[in-house]
C-alpha cells in the first residue's frame, strides 16, 4: 500500500477495490473459464490504467463506485488484449509467468480474450451511459485497429516511424485515452475538462509506449521478463531501432540484420551503443511535457498532482 500511495496518493485506497470486483469475475462461471479467470487476475501488479480512470474522476464529482466499475471494465479490456496478443505472439511467458496460451492452449486462450472483452462491456453497461459504451467501442476498434496496423508492418519488418505512431496511438494511446475521458464523463466534468483529459491520456500513453520500447533494449531479462529485443525478434521495428535504421551508412551489415531479423545480439549492442536511445527518451518526454500542459486548464488539486507525477514515472519505469 505504500508504494501505491506514493504512486496514486488520494486514491490508493480505492485501487485494491477495483482487483476486489476483477476477483468477482470468476465466480459462477464454467469451472474452467473460472479457474483461468482466476490465474489472469491473481496478481494486481501496479493498476495504472484503473488509476488513471479514478484520479482523472477525482477531478470531479468523485462516485467511488462507478468510477471503480469503469475502471475495472478497462482493466479487462487491458488484460483481453494481453491474452489475445500473447496468443498471437506464441508467447510463452509474461513478466516472468506462463501465458494463458502455455498453461492451457491456444484456442482457449482466444475463447478466453473474447470472454473478457465481452466481460468489460457487461462492466461498462453497468453506468448506463450511452456516451461510456460508444467511447468503449470506439477504443475496442482503435486497438484492434492498432494491432492489426502492427500485424501488417511486422509482416514486413517496416521501418516507418509514422506508421510506428499511428500504431502505437491505436494500440496503447487509445485506452489510457478512454480510462482519462472515462473518468471525466463519470464524474461528471465539463466538455473543456474531458477533453484535457483525454489529450492528457493520449500524450501520456505514447510516452509510456515509447519508453516501454526503449526498455525492451536497454532492459534486462530479469526487468523485462523475457530476453531483450523481443519485439525486434517478433518482427516489430520500434522507435529506438527505427531512428538507428535511418542513421546506417550504405552497405551496413546491420541493414541486413534489421530486414533479416538475424543476429539479435548484434543489432541491441548497437542500440544500445548509438544515440537512439537517447533521442527515443527525449521524444517520449515531450509526450510527457505535452500531457502536462493538457492539466493546465485544472486548479491545483492533489489528484491533478497524482497526475503530473506519474507523467514522470512512465518515461523510466517498467509496468
Amino acid at each position: 500500500m505504500t508504494e501505491l500511495a506514493e504512486l496514486y496518493g488520494p486514491v490508493a485506497d480505492d485501487i485494491p477495490l477495483v482487483g476486489d470486483l476483477l476477483a468477482t469475475l470468476g465466480q459462477d462461471q464454467q469451472p474452467l473459464l473460472g479457474e483461468i479467470l482466476a490465474y489472469v487476475f491473481r496478481t494486481g501488479g501496479k493498476r495504472l490504467r484503473p488509476a488513471l480512470v479514478l484520479l482523472s474522476g477525482k477531478l470531479g464529482a468523485y462516485h467511488r463506485d462507478r468510477l471503480v466499475t469503469l475502471a475495472a471494465s478497462l482493466e479487462v479490456v487491458h488484460t483481453a488484449t494481453l491474452v489475445h496478443d500473447d496468443t498471437i505472439d506464441q508467447a510463452l511467458t509474461r513478466r516472468g509467468l506462463k501465458t494463458v496460451s502455455a498453461v492451457w492452449d491456444s484456442k482457449v486462450a482466444i475463447l478466453t480474450g473474447d470472454f473478457l472483452f465481452a466481460q468489460s462491456a457487461e462492466l461498462a453497461a453497468r453506468l448506463d451511459s450511452v456516451r461510456i459504451m460508444s467511447l468503449l467501442s470506439e477504443t475496442v476498434m482503435a486497438m484492434s485497429t492498432g494491432e492489426l496496423r502492427q500485424y501488417v508492418s511486422t509482416k514486413e519488418r517496416e521501418i516507418d516511424e509514422s506508421d510506428y505512431f499511428l500504431r502505437i496511438t491505436g494500440k496503447t494511446a487509445a485506452l489510457f485515452a478512454m480510462c482519462c475521458e472515462g473518468g471525466a464523463i463519470a464524474s461528471e466534468q465539463p466538455d473543456e475538462q474531458v477533453a484535457a483529459l483525454r489529450q492528457f491520456g493520449v500524450n501520456l500513453g505514447l510516452a509510456f509506449q515509447i519508453a516501454d520500447d526503449v526498455l525492451d533494449f536497454i532492459g534486462t531479462e530479469e526487468e523485462l521478463g523475457k530476453p531483450a529485443g523481443s519485439d525486434f525478434r517478433q518482427g516489430t521495428m520500434t522507435l529506438p531501432l527505427i531512428l538507428l535504421a535511418e542513421e546506417l551508412e550504405p552497405g551496413d551489415p546491420l541493414k541486413t540484420d534489421i530486414a533479416t531479423g538475424r543476429n539479435l545480439e548484434r543489432v541491441v549492442r548497437r542500440v544500445r551503443e548509438s544515440g537512439a536511445v537517447d533521442t527515443a527518451l527525449r521524444r517520449a518526454d515531450e509526450y510527457a511535457a505535452a500531457a502536462r500542459e493538457a492539466l493546465t486548464v485544472f486548479p491545483d488539486h492533489p489528484a491533478k498532482g497524482a497526475l503530473l507525477g506519474l507523467t514522470d514515472q512512465v518515461v523510466r519505469r517498467s509496468y
